[in-house]
């Protein structure tokens, strides 16, 4: 549903870093944890050198349990 469409579109569009944050925390919660670190890994080549952004998603990543 919803969670597939966002994947989908940030792979292909990309998009801000509030949607990959999202992205994370929806797919964790769905218990997709394998999907939600690569997604979260994509994230940090994407927003590599962005520090800000970066740490929008790494705030996902915490909400999902994958970073401290």
């Amino acid at each position: 549903g919803m969670v597939s469409q966002l994947s989908d579109r940030l792979a292909s569009e990309g998009g801000p870093p509030e949607d990959w944050a999202r992205l994370i925390t929806s797919l964790a919660i769905l218990g997709d944890e394998t999907q939600a670190i690569a997604i979260w890994n994509n994230a940090q080549e994407v927003f590599g050198d962005n520090p800000d952004a970066l740490e929008i998603v790494r705030d996902g990543a915490r909400a999902a349990g994958l970073v401290l």
